[in-house]
């Protein structure tokens, strides 16, 4: 084991200088590393003629270190099996060696401690000691001495047996270091996930199979470049990367095997319903405000109720101030609840005020406010619709009668009213009653919009939804002029607008073609688009009349069914004859083909006969299409 003191003339001591050490001068000097720091250039000898040898630092003149020279006798007895006699010997130092010198003097007694022998700033590593690295020579032994190494407070206090310890101590603001731990700069560990890596150096090196990766949320797939590179990326599992509904996945499922045309045509699959049938009749309290002023506002009789009165939400629209469509008077206003009992006690609040001297005014006006119906409300928005009792928001139609045709029910609107509606806006100054109410138009056809009866299908025409839609178009026109222009800032706003774009949207008898030329009149989003139940390429929905995507179905599953009606319907035509394809062809130039050739099996007729279709056929022929197509299309699912 290599002892400090030898520890210590090695590490002050070069090659050149080692003829003045205790080596033995018949024996070549011990090789050293050429790239060490050279000892000569730190410490000079002193007296060579003294039992010890001592050398003093060129930095520090007063410093000096003196050893015996019975703990370097270096000879070949030792490799021989011989211990020469050895005595305790001191290390002293005269003076505070400098940090620099002291730093390498502290850095090999604490090396030495462990047993390791001191480096030079250029040594190579010696594995087995002295021993091994000079076989021929073997270091005289001296009594191990008892020393530690001591950090408190920052300093180093070194307890050996050289003489004055406590002048061999660290400045006050050098920083404490783990005993036997030698200083150095190596690079922090590389970062590493422990994951398998295809390199250039390693080619032949594969990446797990996406089979072992089946459970995680994405896989490493190694792809192959036209050099020796690969690259390692990402991609996300099947489930993932298709993009596959659950519902999709189920409905495709090849367990289905013979029972596949039965799962397909299944109502809780098909992704399609009849718009109207959505609409629902809701029975809401209603009251009825009379003798209002014509230039009353819904927010001054929303304010005339007080905020503590439960009516409808806002986005319901609770308030339907009634119009006369061919002359714009304003007639009465209607107000509906949350219950009836809400009504009631609106109306209770109102007689009290009355009875204690305190009539409520609307305006200039005394209003008249009093318990209503729904049937009443419709009938005051419906006036034209003869032949029909309502019974609530339900409509009950009469039976004809031959003898008094005026009386029958010709339907709940005309194209007539429709059209004068807009005339409302269009020519103002032939409508005395609405210049002082510029927005009491589009106001009654929210709540037409609202209001109508779309449940009832078979009583509602093909023509008479194209003229209420074609109503709406054109009021949304004219009301985006207005807001250009700045007619009338405070009664044509952009809160009139957002409510006519959400009745229009929200109306459960258009289309998605018709909702998707408001969407794209308006400009609305893809995003506020679909908020309102449009499919992706509504434009191009343009032969379905009454059907439309079910509410909160996957979108991949509807494009599904899209596009086995689209490859049949192709098949089909492709396998008519040549004149019929070509005229079949030529047709289909003027339309989307998006459906392919859904328009050639629906069959539908045109003009007149188209016009006076009701919704409820519409969609039994559509329906009954889909069936027909999906059934022979069901072989190449």
């Amino acid at each position: 084991m290599t002892t400090p003191s030898h520890t210590l003339l090695k590490l002050f001591t070069s090659g050149s200088e080692s003829s003045y050490t205790s080596f033995d001068p018949s024996l070549p000097s011990p090789p050293e590393s050429q790239t060490s720091y050279s000892s000569s250039a730190m410490l000079s000898r002193v007296d060579s003629g003294s039992s010890g040898v001592v050398y003093q630092s060129k930095l520090n003149p007063e410093s000096a270190v003196w050893t015996p020279s019975s703990w370097g006798d270096l000879s070949s007895a030792t490799s021989k099996g011989t211990n020469p006699a050895t005595t305790d010997s001191d290390l002293s130092s005269t003076t505070t060696c400098d940090d620099f010198a002291h730093e390498l003097l502290s850095q090999a007694i604490a090396q030495s401690s462990n047993g390791t022998p001191a480096k030079g700033h250029g040594d190579e590593p010696r594995s087995g000691g002295d021993q091994t690295a000079f076989s021929n020579y073997a270091f005289a032994n001296s009594p191990v001495p008892y020393q530690y190494q001591q950090h408190i407070r920052g300093k180093s206090s070194i307890a050996s047996p050289m003489p004055n310890p406590g002048r061999m101590t660290e400045p006050r603001n050098y920083a404490p270091r783990t005993s036997g731990l030698p200083m150095s700069s190596e690079p922090p560990p590389k970062f590493n996930l422990e994951l398998p890596t295809v390199s250039q150096s390693e080619p032949e090196a594969l990446l797990p199979s996406p089979e072992a990766f089946e459970y995680q949320l994405g896989t490493l797939v190694q792809q192959t470049l036209p050099s020796q590179r690969s690259l390692a990326v990402y991609q996300p599992p099947t489930e993932v990367y298709d993009g596959r509904s659950e519902k999709l996945r189920a409905l495709t499922n090849p367990a289905w095997g013979d029972a596949k045309l039965t799962s397909i045509l299944d109502p809780s699959n098909m992704p399609f319903v009849e718009a109207a049938k959505q609409a629902q009749a809701k029975n809401h309290g209603v009251v009825r405000l009379g003798n209002i002023p014509f230039a009353t506002k819904r927010s001054e009789v929303i304010a005339f109720l007080g905020r503590n009165s439960k009516i409808l939400n806002d986005a319901e629209e609770p308030v339907h101030i009634i119009m006369e469509k061919v002359t714009s008077k304003t007639m009465d206003a209607y107000v509906e609840f949350m219950t009836l009992e809400d009504a009631m006690r609106a109306v209770e609040k109102h007689t009290q005020n009355q009875l204690s001297g305190r009539p409520t005014r609307l305006g200039d006006r005394p209003v008249d406010l009093q318990l209503s119906s729904q049937a009443s409300l419709m009938k005051d928005l419906f006036p034209v619709a003869a032949g029909v009792v309502w019974k609530g928001v339900t409509p009950e139609i009469q039976p004809l009668r031959p003898n008094e045709p005026w009386s029958n029910f010709k339907g709940f609107i005309s194209a007539e009213e429709m059209v004068m509606l807009v005339k409302h806006v269009e020519v103002p100054h032939r409508s005395p009653f609405s210049k002082e109410c510029p927005q009491r138009p589009y106001e009654c056809l929210i709540s037409t919009l609202r209001k109508f009866p779309w449940y009832m299908t078979e009583c509602i025409t093909v023509g008479q939804r194209n003229a209420m839609f074609q109503a709406t178009r054109d009021l949304l026109r004219l009301l985006l002029k207005s807001l250009d222009r700045g007619d009338d800032p405070i009664t044509l706003d952009r809160q009139l607008l957002r409510r006519v774009t959400k009745a229009a949207m929200e109306c459960p008898g258009f289309t998605t073609l018709m909702k998707d030329d408001i969407a794209w009149l308006v400009g609305l989003t893809d995003g506020e688009q679909r908020s309102y139940g449009q499919p992706p390429f509504a434009s191009s929905w343009r032969h379905q009349y009454a059907v439309v995507p079910k509410p909160n179905m996957p979108l991949d599953v509807v494009e599904w069914y899209i596009t086995a009606i689209r490859e049949q319907t192709m098949r089909d035509v492709f396998a008519r004859p040549h004149g019929e394809r070509r005229v079949i062809q030529d047709k289909a130039l003027s339309t989307d083909g998006y459906w392919g050739y859904f328009w050639v099996e629906v069959a539908y007729p045109t003009g007149a006969a188209f016009d006076n279709m009701t919704l409820a056929h519409a969609a039994q022929v559509e329906f009954s299409a889909m069936e027909a197509i999906l059934a022979r299309a069901s072989g190449f699912m």
